[in-house]
C-alpha cells in the first residue's frame, strides 16, 4: 500500500468515527512529525489529544449554556477586601471541587448583598470547568416552573432536569414562605438527590432556626434539613450588603463634589 493511499484510507477512518478535530489536525501533525522525526505513536498521541480536548471543550460549552447562570460571577472576581466576614481560605478549598467528590452539600447563609450568590455560581462555574452538568435556578423560580409543570401534568419532567446534573445550585431560599405543595416538591428534589449522592449549594439569608418559618410544615422543615446537612460545609457570611455600600459611597462621593 502506497502512502497516498493509507493517507487517504487514515482520513476516511477518521470522518467515518467522527474524530473530526483529528482530521482537521492531521495534515499539521504529519508535516510536524516529518520535521521532528517523530513516531507513528507520538503523531498518533498527539491526534488523539487534540480531539480529547476539543471534545472537553465542546462538552464545558455545552454545560455553561445548559446551566442556567445568566452571570459569569468567577470566584477570581469576587472581593475578598470588602466588608464582608468570610474564610479565603475556604472558598479556595471549595473551589478544589472536593466536596463534590465526597457527596457534601454546601450552605452560604448571611444577609442579602454579601455576595452569596456571587460565591454560590462561581463554584457552579469551577465545576463545569471540569466536566461536570450544573444546573442553576432560584428557589422563586423552581416555584413557578412547578406550578406551570403541575398544570402541564410536567412535574416529573421538571423533577428529572432538577435532579440529574451532577451539581445543582439552588439560590435564594427563604425570601418567601412556600406553600405545602411547594415545600413537598422542594422536599422531593433534595430527597432524590441525596439518595443519589448528587451534592447540592444553596444560599440562603434565613439561619436554621428560621426555617420554619418558610415552610408550612415544621415536620417537612426538619426532614429537609437533616437531608441538606448530614454531609454538608455551612458558610456563614457577616457583612453589610455591597449594594447599600455602593450607595453610601457614591453618596459621599457626590457630597464631596458639590462640597
Amino acid at each position: 500500500m502506497t502512502a497516498a493511499v493509507s493517507y487517504e484510507r487514515t482520513r476516511e477512518h477518521l470522518e467515518a468515527l467522527g474524530l473530526q478535530a483529528a482530521l482537521e489536525g492531521l495534515d499539521a501533525a504529519l508535516e510536524s512529525g516529518q520535521k521532528q522525526e517523530r513516531t507513528t505513536v507520538e503523531i498518533l498521541d498527539d491526534l488523539l489529544t487534540r480531539e480529547r480536548d476539543t471534545r472537553f471543550e465542546r462538552r464545558v460549552a455545552t454545560n455553561l449554556k445548559l446551566s442556567g447562570i445568566a452571570h459569569a460571577r468567577t470566584l477570581e472576581s469576587f472581593n475578598f477586601d470588602a466588608e464582608v466576614d468570610v474564610s479565603k481560605q475556604l472558598i479556595a478549598e471549595l473551589a478544589t471541587l472536593r466536596f463534590m467528590h465526597q457527596s457534601e452539600n454546601v450552605l452560604f447563609l448571611g444577609p442579602p448583598g454579601v455576595g452569596k450568590s456571587h460565591l454560590a455560581t462561581g463554584l457552579g462555574l469551577k465545576a463545569i470547568e471540569q466536566g461536570h452538568r450544573v444546573y442553576f435556578i432560584t428557589l422563586h423560580d423552581l416555584v413557578d416552573r412547578s406550578r406551570l409543570a403541575r398544570q402541564r401534568d410536567r412535574l416529573h419532567h421538571l423533577s428529572n432536569t432538577v435532579t440529574r446534573p451532577d451539581l445543582l445550585v439552588l439560590d435564594e431560599v427563604g425570601y418567601l414562605p412556600l406553600e405545602q405543595m411547594d415545600a413537598t416538591f422542594l422536599f422531593q428534589i433534595v430527597s432524590r438527590r441525596y439518595e443519589a449522592g448528587k451534592p447540592i449549594i444553596l444560599t440562603s439569608n434565613k439561619s436554621y432556626g428560621s426555617w420554619h418559618d418558610i415552610f408550612p410544615d415544621a415536620i417537612l422543615a426538619t426532614a429537609l434539613l437533616d437531608r441538606l446537612l448530614d454531609q454538608s460545609t455551612t458558610v456563614n457570611i457577616r457583612g453589610e450588603s455591597y449594594r447599600l455600600r455602593h450607595r453610601r459611597q457614591a453618596g459621599l462621593s457626590s457630597g464631596e463634589e458639590k462640597a
